[in-house]
């Protein structure tokens, strides 16, 4: 083998290394927005959870039957009572 076949074997494993290594950083760039996505929308979760439980207690306050309440929230009544169970604990801890 002569010296430009060498350096033709060079010059592609360097190319192959550089389309490796650029192909990395990009997924490196990905990971890093789904996971500041994936922050954001924990919050917003947590916003949500919290302004469901408020309306939820305001209607239980408001006379409104535990098990429509539980119906139109889409859950079971026994998630229902878990729920204001451990927020009642939390609150009172």
């Amino acid at each position: 083998m002569d010296k430009e076949q060498h350096f033709e074997l060079l010059r592609e494993s360097a190319a192959e290394v550089k389309k490796l290594t650029d192909q990395m950083e990009s997924i490196r760039d990905q990971e890093a927005a789904l996971q500041a996505q994936r922050v954001t929308t924990l919050k917003e979760l947590k916003t949500a959870r919290d302004v469901r439980f408020q309306r939820m207690t305001a209607a239980i306050e408001d006379r409104v039957p535990k098990a429509q309440v539980a119906r139109e929230l889409g859950m079971d009544r026994t998630n229902l009572y878990k729920l204001l169970e451990g927020k009642d604990d939390g609150v009172e801890a």
